[in-house]
């Protein structure tokens, strides 16, 4: 049996903050408690001045992924180290459902790639086509410990989007079996409507993306999914909200979550008018400064649930300058800065940390059901938690990155990156650096009691 102390440091709770100290054997947390006496062979880790949060939960990446004609830049094996650098002890990722799949095939070949990584690993299962067989699979996915599915309002040309009717069906079933249903919310009518002009001129300059994706877009698929929330009794998960229009609508609504990324709350659609505009591409597109103004200060309210990077990344090979716009592929890394970058800003704003435990840990794992194991410091739980020296805050990072990607959104925020990482109990990041890990651990939910 492997036993770690840490010890003097001070734990950032979702509910507060408290000086104890951590034991740990194998991959448990097994006490938590004011000076705790080392046994014999047991490994003391002082962390004296340090704080001490949970491992992260990301609730939304994408790995090696097919986008437009190629693929996200990032396989499970290499962003899972990147995840591990950052303080990301857990992932949650997506199925791809290839045509003629069921969801099982695509969920077992997902979880084939998932294998290679050195990070826990969850997965969401995507429904892109509307089929009876495909439905009468949800019942017996969350029995086996899968019970968080996505859909999409729009991609209608890539043949991935479902109609109001469709998710609404989809949804009453995923309620009766207690399942939470991820929504990507534009709304097709809307985009199509405003892209139309840009696309006949055969626009080029990445700040078409953003035109042709108005706000309205989100906040009128906020307000039919929170409609059908309500006539489905459906749990719903916003993923990437971005809007303030949408804000509002979707807190009007009891049964939506809401999640919010990184670059929304970092940057601003001014990103596009820079010489590599094209990199900063994703859908949903980057929004106005007073968007961004409201996300934070929901975020001060404890009105956002939870904070997923959309990690989609590529590298400068990929987004070729010039090229039409709606052509681009959409995405940007940020898995590994996730939590440095977030860090520092609760920092520089004087914001309450338990604020960020709860958005980057125990909320994502309540919402996903893995609270059994994960998002928190308390025993019988994952021995998954982050080392940070306070003191350690750098706007001189990016050639300390794990990342095997040639270019980074964030290089101009600050950060403050972990010192150390332990994951189920093995020390993963030491003095800032990765070591050599093991392969991560995959993530189910409980079975449901009959």
């Amino acid at each position: 049996m492997s036993s770690i102390l840490v010890k003097n440091g001070r734990l950032i709770h979702a509910q507060g903050q408290q000086n104890l100290d951590i034991l740990i054997q194998d991959d448990i947390i097994v006490e938590i408690s004011e000076n705790i006496a080392p046994a014999n062979h047991t490994k003391i880790i002082d962390a004296r001045e340090k704080w001490i949060f949970p491992g992260v939960i990301d609730p939304h990446t994408h790995m090696g992924i097919p986008i437009k004609s190629g693929e996200s830049a990032d396989s499970f094996a290499s962003g899972s180290r990147s995840a591990l650098h950052g303080g990301v002890t857990t992932i949650l990722d997506f199925t791809v459902l290839e045509a003629g799949q069921t969801l099982k095939e695509s969920l077992t070949h997902r979880q084939k790639l998932a294998g290679e990584a050195v990070c826990d690993v969850g997965i969401h299962i995507n429904i892109t086509r509307f089929e009876p067989d495909l439905l009468d699979e949800i019942p017996d996915l969350i029995a086996s410990g899968y019970n968080s599915f996505k859909v999409f309002t729009t991609y209608e040309e890539a043949g991935m989007m479902l109609t109001y009717a469709q998710i609404e069906a989809v949804a009453t079933i995923i309620a009766r079996y207690d399942g939470i249903l991820m929504v990507h919310s534009e709304d097709n009518e809307t985009l199509k409507s405003a892209s139309e002009a840009y696309i006949e001129r055969n626009e080029t300059h990445p700040r078409h993306h953003g035109l042709s994706r108005p706000a309205e877009s989100e906040e009128i698929a906020i307000g039919k999914l929170g409609e059908i929330s309500k006539r489905t009794g459906c749990r719903i998960y916003i993923v990437h909200l971005n809007t303030s229009a949408g804000l509002k609508q979707a807190l009007k609504y009891p049964l939506l979550k809401i999640e919010t990324c990184p670059h929304y709350l970092l940057l601003t659609d001014d990103a596009y008018e820079q010489k590599d505009g094209q990199m900063y591409v994703a859908s949903p597109p980057l929004r106005k400064l007073e968007d961004k103004n409201a996300l934070w200060e929901a975020i001060r309210k404890g009105k956002i649930d939870t904070i997923g990077s959309d990690h989609c990344p590529f590298c400068l090979k990929d987004k070729k300058p010039g090229i039409p716009f709606q052509e681009i592929p959409n995405g940007m890394g940020g898995v590994e800065t996730l939590f440095p970058t977030l860090l520092a800003q609760f920092v520089q704003r004087d914001l309450d940390l338990s604020l960020l435990v709860k958005m980057t840990s125990w909320n994502p794992a309540h919402i996903f059901s893995i609270n059994h194991l994960k998002g928190t410091l308390q025993p019988k739980h994952h021995a998954d938690l982050i080392i940070v020296n306070p003191e350690a805050l750098s706007d001189v990072w990016e050639a300390g990155l794990e990342t095997i990607l040639d270019w980074n959104a964030y290089s101009s925020q600050p950060a403050i990156f972990p010192e150390m990482v332990i994951r189920r109990g093995e020390l993963v990041v030491k003095k800032g650096a990765i070591q050599d890990p093991d392969f991560g651990f995959l993530v189910t939910t409980p079975t449901p009691s009959v």
